[in-house]
């Protein structure tokens, strides 16, 4: 199943047989989510992600509920690595060449 829309849910992070869960509204997300996210079970958090399969959620932030949004971090991951392949390609095409004519 495809990653739906950004949504922003709030709930009670909870332990469950599978990792963490929301329980929000009656209903239970079970949560992708880092480590950091331990340290607020038990409490009321907003998470904000996008919805993957049933009951899945893939977060990107969360927080304590009732305090502002954590700003989005503006170190992508993604980028990085994706200009590390690129880059690695065009030294290693350029020292081919540089071989082949030496």
């Amino acid at each position: 199943m495809p990653l739906g829309p950004e949504l922003c849910l709030t709930g009670r992070l909870a332990e469950g047989p599978f990792g963490l869960e929301l329980h929000s509204g009656g209903g239970v997300w079970e949560l992708d989510t880092g480590r950091g996210a331990r340290r607020l079970l038990g409490c009321e958090v907003e998470v904000s992600g996008r919805r993957a399969g049933f009951n899945e959620f893939i977060c990107d932030h969360i927080w304590p509920a009732g305090q502002p949004r954590p700003p989005r971090s503006k170190f992508n991951i993604e980028l990085l690595l994706a200009c590390g392949v690129v880059g690695y390609g065009l030294i290693a095409f350029f020292l081919g060449l540089v071989g082949r004519l030496g």
